[in-house]
C-alpha cells in the first residue's frame, strides 16, 4: 500500500512541477523587474511587450508543431526577415499592392516548408542540419537580391495593424490568440492533431496504425514556415521598417518558448497553449534585460539558462515512470 502511494507520488510530482515551470519563471521575472527595472510595468512598455510576445508566440506555435514530430526548424528567423523584404519590395510601401505582396511572402513560406520537408522526410537529413542549411540559403539569396539594402517600404495598412490597439490591447495580441486558438483546436479535436502526436510519440507504431507519418511531418514543416511568414509580416508592421536583422534570434527564441511550455524534444508531447506562456516568459526576460541597460551578451546567457532549466525539468518529467497514460 505504502509502496503504491510512493510510486504514485513520484509519478505525479515531476509532472506537477513541470507544468508550473513557466508560471514560476514568469513570477520570478516580475519580482526581479520590480527591483531592477521598475519601468517594466509602465503601460507603454507593457504594450510593447505584448506585441513582442504575440509575434514570438506565433513563431513558437509553428515550432511546436515541428517539435511534436521530433523535428526542429532553425530557418524561421530567416523566413521572417525575407518575408518582410518581399512585402516591402513588391508593394513599394503601397497599400494597393499589399495583397499581392503578402501572397508572394506566403509562397516563400510554402517553398521553404516544402524544401525542409524534402530534406528531412525525403532525404532523411537531420532536422538541425537541414533547416540550418535552408536558413543559410535564404540569407544568401536575400543578400544577393538586395545587396544589403532591403529597399521598398512597409505599407501603411500593415504598419497600422502592427501598431494599433483595440480596447487598449495591441492588435497583434488578438491575432496571436486567434492563431494559437486555431492550432490548439486542430491539435486537440481533429484527426490531424492525433496524427501529429502519434507520429512524434512512436513513429513506427503510428505507421503500423495507418498514420501517414511522412506527410504529417512534412505538413508540420510547411505550417511552421507559413506561420513564420505571418509573424514576419506582423514584425515588419510593428517595427515600421525592414531590416536584414529583424528576424535574427527568433529561431532559438521560438524553440525556447516551446520547450519552456513543456513541448518535448523527444516528440509526441506538448501543445501550443503552453508555448504561448513560454513566449511571454522569454519576451518578458529579454525585455527586462534591455530595460536594465545590460549588455546584449547577457540576453544570450539568460536565454540559454532558461532553456537549460526547461530541458532539465523536462528530463525529470519524462524519465519517471508513467502510468495510465
Amino acid at each position: 500500500m505504502s509502496a503504491g502511494i510512493r510510486e504514485q507520488t513520484d509519478t505525479r510530482s515531476p509532472r506537477d512541477w513541470a507544468s508550473l515551470t513557466p508560471v514560476l519563471g514568469l513570477v520570478a521575472i516580475l519580482i526581479i523587474a520590480l527591483f531592477l527595472a521598475p519601468s517594466f510595468f509602465q503601460p507603454a512598455n507593457l504594450g510593447n511587450l505584448s506585441r513582442q510576445a504575440a509575434i514570438l508566440a506565433i513563431v513558437a506555435a509553428g515550432q511546436t508543431l515541428v517539435l511534436l514530430v521530433r523535428g526542429i526548424d532553425l530557418s524561421v528567423g530567416a523566413v521572417m526577415t525575407l518575408s518582410m523584404v518581399i512585402v516591402a519590395r513588391v508593394s513599394e510601401g503601397n497599400d494597393d499592392q499589399l495583397v499581392g505582396a503578402i501572397g508572394a511572402a506566403l509562397l516563400l513560406g510554402l517553398i521553404v516548408g516544402v524544401l525542409n520537408a524534402v530534406l528531412v522526410v525525403g532525404r532523411r537529413v537531420p532536422p538541425f542540419v537541414a533547416t540550418l542549411a535552408t536558413a543559410v540559403l535564404i540569407v544568401g539569396f536575400q543578400t544577393a537580391w538586395t545587396q544589403g539594402v532591403p529597399g521598398g517600404g512597409i505599407p501603411s495598412a500593415l504598419a497600422e495593424l502592427g501598431s494599433s490597439r483595440v480596447l487598449g490591447i495591441p492588435a497583434p495580441t488578438y491575432i496571436a490568440l486567434i492563431v494559437i486558438g486555431i492550432v490548439a483546436i486542430i491539435l486537440k479535436f481533429t484527426i490531424l492533431g492525433r496524427w501529429l502526436y502519434s507520429a512524434g510519440g512512436n513513429p513506427e507504431a503510428a505507421r503500423m496504425s495507418g498514420v501517414p507519418v511522412a506527410w504529417v511531418t512534412a505538413g508540420a514543416y510547411i505550417a511552421c514556415s507559413l506561420l513564420a511568414v505571418f509573424a514576419g509580416l506582423l514584425l515588419g508592421g510593428y517595427a515600421g521598417y525592414v531590416d536584414a536583422y529583424l528576424g535574427v534570434g527568433y529561431d532559438l527564441d521560438s524553440i525556447a518558448a516551446a520547450v519552456i511550455g513543456g513541448t518535448s524534444f523527444a516528440g509526441g508531447a506538448g501543445g501550443v497553449g503552453r508555448s504561448l506562456l513560454g513566449a511571454v516568459v522569454i519576451a518578458s526576460a529579454l525585455n527586462m534585460i534591455v530595460l536594465t541597460g545590460a549588455d546584449e551578451w547577457l540576453q544570450l546567457v539568460v536565454k540559454g539558462a532558461i532553456i537549460l532549466v526547461a530541458v532539465a525539468v523536462q528530463t525529470t518529467r519524462w524519465s519517471r515512470p508513467r502510468r495510465g497514460g
